[in-house]
C-alpha cells in the first residue's frame, strides 16, 4: 500500500508540473498561429524564468492534493481522462478572461456605471507607437462595428458579459459577433477590394489555418501541393454556396470557429498534450 502511495504522488507531482508548464509553453505556441485570439491568451502567459522558480515558490505535494480532486469529478475514479483535464484547463482559462475583463473594466468604465460606451472605449496603447499612428494593422478590430456587434440588447453600451464577449469575441455565442469576425476575415483577406474572398485569397491564408485546425500533419512531407490544391478546391466549393465563384462573409460562417478557434479548442489541444506524454500508468491518463 505505501509502494503504491508513493507511485501516485510521484505521478501526480510530474502532472501539476507539466500542467503548469503547459499552460505558458502551449499559449505562447497558439499565440503565433491564431494572433486575435493570441490577445484573448495573453494574460495566462508568464516569463520564462517563472518555470524554474516553481518548486521553490510552491509545495508541490500540497498543490496535489489541492488540485487533484477539482480535475478527477467526472467521474471521480482516481484517474484524469482526456474530457475532464479539457474542462479543467478551460476553467481556468475562463477565470483568467474574466479577470481580464474586470480589469479593463474598471479602466474604461469611466463614469463607473457599470456599463463601457463607445466613447469611453480607446484604442489599446499597444497598437500605437509613439507618434500616435496604428502599426499598420487593420483598426477595424477595435471600430465601432465591433462596439456594435458586442452589444446584445442593442443599447448603446457594453455590461459586463457584452464587454467579456466584446474582448473575446471568439467564444462568445452573440450570433452578431460571428459575424462581424466573418466580415473581419474577409476585409483583412480581401486584397483587391471588391468585398469578397477569390480562391487565390482564401488559397493563401483562410485554408491554411482551416487545415491547422483539422490536422496537425498539416505541414508534414507527405502532404503534396497537388493533395492541398485539390482539399482546397472542395473546401471552397462547399462554402461557395452561390457557385459564384466568392466567398461572402455569409459564406464564411461554417468555419469561422476554425479561424478563431474557441478556448475550448485550446483546453482540449493542451489535455491532449499532456496526455499523449504517457505520464501515468493503468489506462485512463497514459
Amino acid at each position: 500500500m505505501g509502494k503504491i502511495c508513493t507511485v501516485i504522488c510521484i505521478v501526480l507531482t510530474i502532472l501539476i508540473l507539466i500542467l503548469l508548464l503547459l499552460f505558458q509553453s502551449t499559449t505562447n505556441n497558439n499565440q503565433q498561429i491564431h494572433r486575435r485570439l493570441r490577445l484573448n491568451s495573453t494574460t495566462l502567459s508568464a516569463s520564462n524564468h517563472q518555470h524554474a522558480e516553481y518548486d521553490q515558490k510552491f509545495n508541490v505535494t500540497n498543490t496535489i492534493v489541492r488540485l487533484f480532486p477539482e480535475i478527477d469529478v467526472d467521474p471521480t475514479d482516481w484517474f484524469v481522462s482526456l474530457h475532464e483535464l479539457t474542462q479543467w484547463n478551460l476553467q481556468q482559462a475562463q477565470r483568467e478572461f474574466m479577470q481580464q475583463t474586470k480589469m479593463e473594466m474598471i479602466i474604461h468604465d469611466k463614469n463607473h456605471d457599470g456599463f463601457v460606451s463607445f466613447s469611453e472605449y480607446s484604442h489599446p496603447s499597444w497598437l500605437q507607437t509613439r507618434d500616435g499612428d496604428s502599426f499598420g494593422y487593420d483598426m477595424s478590430w477595435w471600430k465601432e462595428e465591433h462596439f456594435n456587434a458586442s452589444d446584445a440588447d442593442g443599447n448603446g453600451l457594453l455590461n459586463f458579459a457584452e464587454f467579456n464577449d466584446f474582448l473575446h469575441p471568439a467564444d462568445s455565442n452573440n450570433p452578431k459577433l460571428r459575424q462581424w469576425l466573418c466580415k473581419a476575415e474577409i476585409r483583412e483577406r480581401d486584397m483587391d477590394r471588391d468585398g469578397k474572398v477569390n480562391f487565390k485569397e482564401f488559397f493563401h491564408g483562410l485554408f491554411d489555418l482551416v487545415r491547422n485546425y483539422d490536422e496537425e500533419s498539416y505541414y508534414d512531407s507527405s502532404h503534396s501541393d497537388d493533395s492541398m490544391d485539390a482539399s482546397a478546391i472542395v473546401l471552397f466549393a462547399q462554402l461557395d454556396k452561390d457557385g459564384d465563384g466568392y466567398l461572402s462573409d455569409i459564406e464564411l460562417l461554417p468555419i469561422i470557429g476554425k479561424l478563431h478557434p474557441s478556448g475550448h479548442y485550446y483546453a482540449k489541444q493542451q489535455a491532449e498534450y499532456l496526455i499523449s506524454q504517457k505520464l501515468t500508468k493503468m489506462g485512463t491518463l497514459h
